[in-house]
């Protein structure tokens, strides 16, 4: 039985029928409606023979020369697709865990994000972000200003903050101008 190569892996140029005469032409389109021209003259344009090992492959590259610098390649094919049937398949890749999630991050910091106390913190959250934009409501409570411009529906505070919070009291503690709320991550004490 043959098998088939694509003409870009190198294969002679007249080949068997069943070989594409040119790579899949997604690439092709994309640079071609990009750049306001046929697909053909794409082909034209890039064409090249790249050198794998000692093996020439025909494919598409682009060069971007640079002042007093190597010139940039970007290069498509010069991937040999012969089948190797000694090649080990991993199937199951050794599994990345992610370390912890940012709310942990600000949670386990133990610092309150408004007043950057240490006591008894707590996580203050909102059912929606737009609850944080009411329309004809009074002024808007700097912790909610601060909330809604980090976009975040959590908000790590001590517990008097969060009492004066959740019962719609004036804060009783100062704001600082540290931690999450204010652009600053803060790491634990």
């Amino acid at each position: 039985m043959k098998v088939a190569r694509p003409v870009w892996e190198g294969a002679d140029e007249k080949g068997p029928a069943m070989v594409p005469r040119q790579p899949p032409t997604s690439l092709t389109k994309t640079l071609a409606n990009k750049e306001q021209i046929p697909v053909t003259q794409v082909y034209r344009k890039y064409k090249a023979t790249i050198t794998v090992e000692g093996k020439p492959y025909k494919g598409l590259q682009v060069a971007v020369e640079r002042e007093g610098k190597k010139p940039l390649y970007a290069q498509w094919g010069g991937i040999s697709l012969s089948w190797n049937i000694k090649a080990i398949l991993d199937d199951q890749p050794a599994r990345i865990w992610s370390t912890r999630s940012e709310l942990e991050e600000r949670l386990l910091a133990g610092t309150c994000e408004y007043c950057s106390s240490h006591e008894r913190c707590q996580v203050h959250h909102v059912r929606a972000l737009k609850d944080l934009h009411v329309e004809g409501r009074k002024p808007k409570p700097r912790w909610m200003v601060l909330m809604a411009a980090r976009q975040r529906k959590t908000m790590v505070v001590c517990k008097a903050c969060h009492e004066d919070i959740t019962y719609g009291h004036p804060m009783r503690r100062k704001e600082t101008q540290t931690g999450f709320m204010h652009g600053k991550l803060l790491v634990g004490s």
